[in-house]
C-alpha cells in the first residue's frame, strides 16, 4: 500500500451530527491532544466579516463554543479567543454579528482584538516570495494555537481551510498585501499565484497546533463570501494541519491539487499529500463525502452590456462586485437605459479605463478621474448600489 506506515501517519477524525457540539466532541475525543494544563491557548476561529451566523462565511459559533467547552473541561489552561477581520470591519462587531458576542464578556476566556497591539515582524527563512511578515503583537503570548476554520471554497486559492485561516494572525493590512504581491518570476517558477506562495511562506512560521475544521455550514461555489451555503453537519479534527486540510477537501470530493498552497506546504515540510497518507477515524470516510461546487474560473456576466474591467483585483472586491451584479439587475438595466452602457473597473493593474466608468476600490484609484470613484478595501455591495442610484438621481 502507498503512503507512510500506519505508525507514522497523522491521525484525523471526522464526525457528523445535527448537533454541532456533539460533532465537535466526537471528533476531538478520537484524537490525542497533549496536556494543555498551564498553557496559554488561543482559539482562532474565522470571524473575518460582519455577517450573521450559519452563512458558511464565518465559523459557526456553536463549533467554537464546543471546542472551548471540550478543552476547558479537561485542561486548566489560560484561554484566549481572537481574530483580525478584513479591512473596514471592526473585530467586536464581527464577533457580535456572527453569534460569537458571548465571548466578548466571558470571564473564563479572554477576548482579544488581535489588531489592538503594535505588530511584530517575523522573519521567514527560505521563503519563496516573502522575507518577513507583520503579525499580531500578541503572537508570543500563546503556547498553543487552535485554528477553527470554516470549510469554504475560495476564488483565488481553491479553498480556505486550516492554514488559510492563520491569515487572521496577520496584522491589519498585511492580509491585503498578500493579495497585492507581484512576482511574475516566482509565479512562473512555481506555477501558482503569488497569494498561494505567500500563504505557504506564512505557514513556515505560523503553524497551528490543532485544527478543528467547521463543516457544519460550509460554502461552495464563489467563496469566500459570495458562494452558496451547504449544511454538512460535519467536523474534521487533527493535530496535523495538512492532514486536516486534505481530509476536509476529501469530504467535498477534492484533493490537494485543488489548493496550490497545500501542495507547496507539503513539499516544504515533506508532509502528507493524500488521504492514503493519513489515518482517518473512522477508517472509511466515504459516508461523509458529498459533491461540492468549486469556484468559477471567472465572473460571468449574463447581461453583455455590463463591461467589467478586472486586472489585479483581490477576491474581496470581486465578491462585492459579483453580489452587486447578482442582486441589482433592475438598477443596472435602468442605468443602461439612461447611459447606453455600464462600466465597472476593479484592480490595481488596469491600464486603460473608458470614460463614465464606476471605479471600485482603492486599488483602482489611479483611474478615479475616468468616472465615479468609490473608495474602500473593499467597498460593500450596498455602497456600490447607492453610488449607482446617486448617479442616476444626479442626472435626473
Amino acid at each position: 500500500m502507498n503512503g507512510r506506515p500506519d505508525t507514522r501517519k497523522p491521525v484525523c477524525a471526522v464526525a457528523k451530527h445535527k448537533n454541532a457540539k456533539k460533532a465537535v466532541w466526537d471528533a476531538l475525543s478520537r484524537i490525542e491532544i497533549p496536556d494543555l494544563t498551564g498553557m496559554r491557548v488561543l482559539l482562532k476561529p474565522n470571524i473575518g466579516r460582519k455577517v450573521h451566523k450559519h452563512t458558511g462565511i464565518n465559523t459557526n459559533p456553536e463549533v467554537t463554543e464546543a471546542v472551548f467547552e471540550f478543552l476547558s473541561a479537561r485542561f486548566d489552561a489560560g484561554y484566549y479567543i481572537g481574530d483580525s477581520p478584513v479591512t473596514g470591519v471592526k473585530s467586536k462587531e464581527a464577533f457580535a454579528a456572527s453569534g460569537h458576542g458571548g465571548f466578548l464578556e466571558r470571564q473564563d476566556i479572554e477576548y482579544l482584538d488581535l489588531d489592538s497591539r503594535r505588530p511584530t515582524r517575523v522573519p521567514i527563512a527560505d521563503g519563496r516570495i516573502l522575507e518577513e511578515i507583520k503579525v499580531t503583537g500578541f503572537i508570543h503570548d500563546f503556547d498553543y494555537v487552535i485554528s477553527i476554520p470554516v470549510l469554504k471554497m475560495h476564488m483565488h486559492t481553491g479553498a480556505s481551510l486550516g492554514y488559510k485561516n492563520m491569515k487572521g494572525l496577520l496584522y491589519r493590512r498585511e492580509k491585503i498585501r498578500f493579495h497585492q504581491l507581484h512576482a511574475p518570476e516566482a509565479k512562473q517558477t512555481y506555477g501558482c499565484r503569488e497569494l498561494d506562495l505567500a500563504i505557504a511562506d506564512m505557514a513556515r512560521v505560523l503553524e497551528p497546533d490543532l485544527v478543528v475544521c467547521d463543516a457544519t455550514y460550509a460554502m461552495e461555489g464563489m467563496g469566500p463570501s459570495a458562494g452558496d451555503r451547504r449544511q454538512l453537519d460535519t467536523v474534521i479534527a487533527s493535530t496535523d494541519c495538512l492532514a486536516a486540510d486534505i481530509v476536509a477537501l476529501a469530504v467535498v470530493k477534492l484533493d490537494i491539487d485543488h489548493v496550490p498552497h497545500l501542495r507547496l506546504i507539503a513539499e516544504q515540510t515533506e508532509g502528507v499529500t493524500s488521504v492514503e497518507d493519513i489515518r482517518t477515524i473512522p477508517d472509511d470516510i466515504e459516508p461523509f463525502k458529498t459533491d461540492f461546487a468549486v469556484p468559477p474560473t471567472e465572473i460571468v456576466i449574463q447581461n453583455l452590456m455590463v463591461n467589467l474591467l478586472d486586472e489585479g483585483s483581490c477576491s474581496a472586491c470581486q465578491s462585492s462586485v459579483y453580489l452587486f451584479l447578482k442582486n441589482n439587475e433592475g438598477l443596472i438595466s435602468e442605468y443602461q437605459g439612461e447611459h447606453g452602457h455600464f462600466n465597472i473597473a476593479i484592480g490595481s493593474d488596469i491600464e486603460e479605463v473608458p470614460a463614465d466608468t464606476f471605479v471600485i476600490g482603492n486599488c483602482a484609484a489611479l483611474h478615479k478621474e475616468r468616472g465615479t470613484f468609490l473608495m474602500g478595501c473593499p467597498p460593500d455591495q450596498t455602497s456600490i448600489m447607492e453610488m449607482v442610484r446617486k448617479k442616476l438621481s444626479d442626472k435626473a
